[in-house]
């Protein structure tokens, strides 16, 4: 008997597990703004960040990515929270509910600094919303975690993401390399609490 293998992020649990990722997501901080929620990701989430990460906008993340490379890539962001207590947050129009994006407080092996992460849909674009919902996280990272240094780690062909860490005041301080990547990210540092 020949068994297809399922996408990992396919293979449905069971409901007592899903209440006990319920009960976890909840303990993580909720941001609010404005107009915005950054909350908990959730298993539903991920139909939104593998449109992002498979499709055109994946460029900006290393991808486009393989649907399965996508779940990978999520599911490490999200157990970030339980090894260093800051992670991916989902990006929600607090008034429509409607789901806007992501932004991570990361920190990835090469990484010299934590990182301040973004990554929107299309309809989301000219908003905002990006910048609102960054600028929260990165003051939940400086204020609550004191995170020393802040920066965005932006392939040089990203335009948006540029002009997205410029807009929040981070300076381009130089360049990256990652051994998996074709082009190295220039480093965008944000500003300190103080210098705000």
């Amino acid at each position: 008997m020949t068994q297809t293998m399922s996408q990992p992020c396919e293979n449905p649990s069971t409901p007592e597990a899903m209440a006990h990722a319920a009960a976890l997501g909840a303990a993580l901080p909720v941001l609010t703004t404005e107009r915005l929620t950054l909350r908990a990701p959730t298993q539903s989430d991920f139909e939104a960040y593998a449109a992002i990460a498979c499709g055109p906008r994946g460029v900006g993340m290393g991808g486009p990515m393989t649907r399965s490379d996508a779940w990978y890539d999520y599911a490490s962001m999200v157990g970030n929270w339980l090894l260093r207590g800051h992670g991916l947050w989902s990006v929600e129009e607090t008034a429509s509910g409607a789901h806007l994006g992501f932004v991570v407080i990361g920190f990835e092996p090469g990484d010299p600094h934590h990182e301040l992460g973004y990554m929107f849909n299309e309809g989301a674009e000219g908003k905002g919303f990006a910048v609102e919902a960054a600028r929260a996280a990165r003051d939940y990272a400086q204020s609550t975690l004191n995170v020393p240094v802040l920066d965005s780690y932006i392939f040089a062909g990203n335009h948006r993401s540029i002009a997205l860490a410029t807009r929040l005041g981070a300076e381009h301080v130089g360049d990256i390399s990652y051994p998996e990547d074709d082009e190295p990210s220039r480093i965008y540092r944000h500003p300190c609490p103080a210098e705000v």
